[in-house]
C-alpha cells in the first residue's frame, strides 16, 4: 500500500510539473528568460517522469537493472507504456544536453522547439499512468 501511495504522489507531482511546462509555452518566447525557464521546467518533467515510470514498473513487479533512466525507459517500452522509441531516446539525450550545455545560445532555441514537440508524448504517458493507477 505504501508503494501505491508513493506512486500516486509521483503522478501528482508529474501532473503539476507538466501543467507548469504547458503554461510556460503560453508565454511569448521573446525573452531569453522565458526560454531558459521553459527548458528548466522540461528538465524537471523528465526527471519526475522517469522516476514515476520506475515506481510504476516496480509496483508491477518489474525489476530494473541497472536502475537508470535509460533502462527504465526500455522497461516501459516492454510494458507497452511508451511508443516511438526514437522520441524517448531523444528525450533523454535532450535532457542531458540542456543540463550540460545550458548556456550555448545555438542550442537554447533548438531545445525549446524540440521540447514543444515532445511534450504531447509526455502528456500521453502521464494520462495512461493516471488512468491505470488512480
Amino acid at each position: 500500500m505504501a508503494d501505491n501511495r508513493k506512486l500516486l504522489d509521483s503522478l501528482g507531482n508529474l501532473r503539476k510539473a507538466v501543467d507548469k511546462l504547458n503554461a510556460a509555452f503560453l508565454i511569448p518566447k521573446d525573452r531569453e528568460l522565458v526560454v531558459e525557464g521553459t527548458i528548466q521546467r522540461f528538465e524537471i518533467v523528465v526527471e519526475i517522469l522517469w522516476k514515476s515510470l520506475r515506481r510504476a514498473l516496480k509496483y508491477e513487479g518489474v525489476r530494473i537493472n541497472p536502475d537508470t533512466p535509460r533502462e527504465t525507459m526500455k522497461q516501459a517500452f516492454s510494458a507497452g507504456w511508451l511508443h516511438n522509441e526514437p522520441i524517448w531516446q531523444d528525450l533523454l539525450d535532450r535532457r542531458n544536453t540542456t543540463s550540460h550545455e545550458y548556456l550555448d545560445e545555438a542550442l537554447i532555441e533548438d531545445n525549446y522547439d524540440d521540447i514543444k514537440v515532445v511534450t504531447p508524448e509526455i502528456v500521453k504517458v502521464l494520462e495512461l499512468l493516471e488512468t491505470r493507477y488512480k
